[in-house]
């Protein structure tokens, strides 16, 4: 019996200090607890996502790298593709060297077909034949992209010969034409010879001058 009323209290005791608890928690929170107690438990681990979103960091840094060993790889091969330019002149030798072969060899056929002159033939229709010869092979050199310097160096060394012949020739007859006038295009083509070697040679075709990245796999 004493047993029974010891237990007969506790349990009133109980009870009082839950109804003394209940009444210190104001009315607005009590419907809040009373929810929560009903629904059931949550738990979040925080491990599992800061270990998720340390991966994913992980990963875009990766990633980012791999970007950027990626473009400095592009780079490094387009700077091993690069050629520099090769100097060279504004215009072709062959340019004004045919025109002006040709030039001397029509007036120095029709001067040999007038006049029966055998000067015709050697400053006219020989020097002429030969200019208009070693500028379309020049030509055809450039096409191709072999070097013209053999060719041009001949037909300055053409230019140089008809330029004294016929300035020489000026000075003793003192006319403007022909001599005068044969004499003054010559050396201007000499001239121009001049400059196309010192210059460099002939601008290579734009072909070759442009590389060709996507025919090298770049």
């Amino acid at each position: 019996m004493a047993a029974a009323a010891q237990l007969h209290g506790s349990a009133a005791a109980t009870a009082a200090y839950r109804r003394t608890r209940a009444s210190s928690i104001p009315s607005s929170c009590r419907w809040t607890q009373s929810l929560l107690a009903g629904s059931p438990k949550l738990s979040i681990s925080t491990s599992r996502v800061g270990v998720k979103s340390f991966g994913f960091a992980a990963k875009l840094s990766t990633k980012c790298a791999n970007q950027n060993a990626r473009v400095e790889e592009l780079d490094l091969r387009a700077e091993e593709h690069v050629v520099p330019q090769k100097r060279s002149a504004k215009i072709h030798d062959f340019c004004l060297g045919i025109p002006f072969g040709g030039l001397l060899f029509s007036m120095g056929l029709l001067g040999y077909m007038f006049s029966r002159s055998t000067i015709s033939l050697v400053l006219g229709i020989a020097p002429g034949l030969a200019t208009l010869l070693l500028g379309t092979l020049s030509l055809k050199f450039w096409r191709s992209g072999r070097s013209s310097l053999m060719l041009i160096l001949a037909q300055a060394a053409i230019s140089t010969f008809l330029a004294w012949k016929y300035s020489h020739a000026y000075f003793l007859t003192n006319r403007l034409l022909p001599w005068g006038f044969y004499a003054s295009l010559s050396t201007a083509m000499g001239c121009f010879y001049v400059y196309v070697l010192l210059a460099g040679g002939n601008p290579p075709p734009k072909k070759l001058a442009t590389i060709p990245a996507v025919e090298r796999g770049v």
